[in-house]
């Protein structure tokens, strides 16, 4: 009788131990779900937090806007817009019109300039875009606007939809005397 004792209380104590682990690992597997979310959701902040600071890196132009576009450069902001779009060979001619918001003259700026036409609800077509890089001939006088003109290959006037900026830089700096 002894033994049949001492072995139900083995068995018990078995199953009351399983049991304990096993409500064990449903709670740290709740926990483990909890902290997988919260870690997701942190990700996704920190991907929102990243697109919106670099947005300010980036001009983003339509033609027949009014106003400019400020973009950040390495030297400071500089403000962008389209002055004029003519029809060129294969393309289009535009004119850029940039303000020079620091005290420097900027030469040689460049830039990654990117074009193409928009979708039906105003979306660039990113996967039809054209781009290449491009280095301004023109000195960005400091405190002034300045013109350039610059071809943009494969797309009339009539389909042109945006021209985007980003990656602005320059090869040399100018102070007065």
């Amino acid at each position: 009788m002894k033994i049949k004792a001492t072995g139900l209380v083995i068995v018990t104590a078995l199953l009351l131990v399983g049991c304990d682990s096993s409500t064990k690992a449903a709670s740290l597997e709740k926990k483990v779900e909890a902290l997988e979310k919260q870690l997701g959701d942190l990700q996704q902040k920190v991907e929102i937090q990243q697109m919106v600071s670099g947005l300010d890196k980036v001009a983003f132009l339509t033609p027949g806007s009014d106003g400019y576009s400020v973009v950040k450069s390495d030297l400071g902001n500089l403000t962008v817009s389209i002055a004029d779009i003519q029809p060129y060979a294969n393309g289009s001619k535009i004119t850029l019109l940039f303000g020079n918001l620091t005290a420097a003259t900027i030469d040689g700026l460049k830039t990654k300039l990117e074009w193409g036409s928009i979708d039906k609800s105003g979306m660039p077509n990113s996967a039809e875009a054209k781009s290449r890089d491009v280095t301004f001939n023109e000195p960005l006088i400091s405190g002034s606007w300045t013109k350039s003109d610059v071809v943009l290959e494969g797309i009339p006037p009539a389909d042109l939809g945006f021209v985007r900026l980003q990656d602005v830089g320059h090869r040399g700096v100018r102070l007065r005397r």
